[in-house]
């Protein structure tokens, strides 16, 4: 079963190739690159320095703030969850918060923070932050009350039925949320370089669109979406680490 599952997976990322392949070939997206031209591309950015530098870049931009969104998201979201006073003091101003899109910040942010590497990392951070904090919440809410007062019947305080029971209880949530927000947080990362940049794969593929060379975007793209997957998967593996009693299922 686990071998039929791979193989369609692997199935479907090389249809793909093959699909792109036909629309070039048959003519029906006009001005797309053929698959040999972003080749062609690909090899040359491989031996540029500056490819490599705008990929460690965008990586760390990404890493680095999604950390701090996760430090930050989990525990306001595990209290939140919880203690109804104060969700009511702070998840209103949060919410307001949440539907900006991250191009409206970039213009305050710019204004607000001395240096636009912090500008694109506070984007960043919030790309990751929202769905943390949400399915954290979600998560601590979903707790069966009976687990806490089994707890607590058997001498637990608050702290250690808030340690060893809500906490573990909301972990498949707060996984959930991180996988969505570290798939946001690049989304977030590249509309932040595009705009305010200056290095980064966000920074890369948009000048090789000012500069004309098509195949370039398509390296581009295809950069940041591995990226992202790999990303993705690590968050997955840190769940499967940090929560082995229970199966994690990979989406």
């Amino acid at each position: 079963m686990e071998t039929r599952r791979r193989l369609v997976r692997a199935g479907s990322v090389l249809a793909v190739p093959i699909l792109w392949f036909l629309l070039t070939r048959l003519g029906i997206v006009a001005g797309l690159p053929t698959p040999t031209a972003v080749a062609s591309s690909f090899l040359e950015e491989f031996y540029r320095q500056d490819f490599w530098l705008s990929v460690a870049r965008s990586t760390v931009r990404v890493l680095v703030s999604f950390v701090v969104a996760a430090a930050v998201a989990i525990p306001l979201g595990l209290l939140i969850g919880r203690y109804t006073v104060f969700a009511d003091l702070t998840f209103p101003a949060l919410e307001m918060l949440r539907p900006i899109p991250p191009i409206a910040w970039i213009p305050f942010t710019i204004l607000v923070l001395p240096a636009s590497e912090l500008s694109i990392m506070f984007i960043t951070f919030l790309g990751a932050f929202f769905p943390i904090l949400l399915n954290t919440i979600q998560g601590a809410r979903g707790v069966e009350v009976e687990f806490s007062r089994a707890a607590q019947s058997l001498g637990a305080g608050s702290f250690q039925t808030f340690r060893h029971v809500i906490y573990p209880s909301a972990l498949p949530a707060i996984h959930a949320g991180m996988i969505v927000g570290m798939g946001l947080a690049w989304v977030n990362l590249i509309a932040g370089e595009m705009v305010a940049g200056g290095t980064g794969l966000g920074f890369l593929t948009w000048s090789a669109y000012t500069s004309g060379s098509y195949p370039t975007i398509i390296v581009g793209i295809i950069t940041i979406g591995v990226l992202g997957a790999l990303s993705s998967a690590l968050v997955r593996l840190f769940a499967n680490w940090q929560i082995g009693w229970r199966e994690v299922e990979s989406a």
